[in-house]
């Protein structure tokens, strides 16, 4: 395949693409941000994406250029040229380029983007390690819903993390878990799936929702609550969520073991069910094409 990149209707190979030195998204980090998984050419979930896409723009006072509509149609394109089978698309909308002020402009031009990228299929929890987890504290902003490119301070927890020798990090705020550098955080409590909810520290993850909703449909009990750092230590089970990464089982919290030998039950029963809804999707993307 060829990564390609999409910028304001011009496509060009990812490789030579360039903005200008005074586009807001460089230069104050003001914009917004989704990555979307493509399997077998067929984007998973992109209409919730987008949705978010619009949230996250609204947040910051800024409206998407183009509709959805037109918007979805750009996307699959740009695919379909690329000769993307399995990957992700990253998708960013900034205010643009204007003379460098902390003031919004009035009439912003937006710089919108997007590009592909190839990625492997994430292997089945039962062949993969467990995720090593340590806490750090939650010095973040409190708008953690807005999908924001300012992500400096996942950045640093994510590195403190692996220089410690653990795989993420999980931001904890007055004794609560909120959520990990890179993912959202879920956890299996006496036969309970509770994660903390979507607000002013939660991003509201595809896949966390995803999940919650599998879990009703296979009655597996569901709670969104705030979730304490000390359940958290003696939990059955817990569970990172991303859409590249799809589902990871945690084996260790701060050095601590939380599960051995393997993934849960509760989650591989959630893998497979995910697993059962992007096979349903591609099957029926595919019966689209065909008719």
């Amino acid at each position: 395949m060829t990564e390609l990149i999409w910028i304001n209707g011009a496509i060009s190979p990812l490789a030579g693409a360039t903005i200008p030195v005074e586009e807001r998204g460089f230069q104050f980090a003001d914009g917004v941000y989704e990555v979307i998984r493509v399997y077998d050419g067929v984007t998973f979930t992109l209409a919730e994406h987008l949705d978010r896409l619009v949230q996250s723009a609204e947040g910051i006072r800024l409206a998407l250029p183009m509709s959805l509509e037109n918007l979805t149609e750009e996307i699959q394109s740009l695919i379909e040229r690329s000769g993307l089978r399995d990957g992700m698309i990253y998708l960013q909308l900034t205010r643009g380029a204007a003379p460098r002020n902390h003031v919004i402009p009035k009439n912003p031009k937006p710089t919108l983007l997007f590009y592909v990228r190839q990625l492997p299929r994430p292997a089945h929890p039962a062949q993969t390690p467990g995720v090593k987890l340590i806490t750090l504290e939650d010095e973040r902003w409190k708008r953690c819903w807005i999908k924001t490119i300012a992500l400096l301070p996942n950045v640093l927890a994510k590195t403190q993390a692996i220089e410690a020798g653990a795989d993420e990090a999980v931001f904890v705020e007055n004794g609560i878990i909120t959520e990990c550098s890179v993912s959202n955080l879920l956890a299996v409590i006496n036969g309970k799936l509770i994660t903390a909810p979507v607000g002013k520290k939660v991003l509201p993850g595809i896949t966390r929702a995803l999940l919650l909703d599998l879990a009703k449909s296979l009655n597996i009990r569901t709670e969104e609550r705030p979730l304490t750092l000390t359940e958290c230590q003696q939990a059955d089970e817990i569970m990172i969520t991303s859409t590249t990464r799809e589902i990871g089982w945690v084996d260790q919290l701060d050095g601590k073991p939380i599960r051995r030998g393997g993934p849960g039950a509760i989650m591989l029963k959630l893998h497979e069910g995910y697993q059962a809804r992007i096979r349903s999707v591609m099957s029926k993307r595919r019966e689209i094409v065909n008719a």
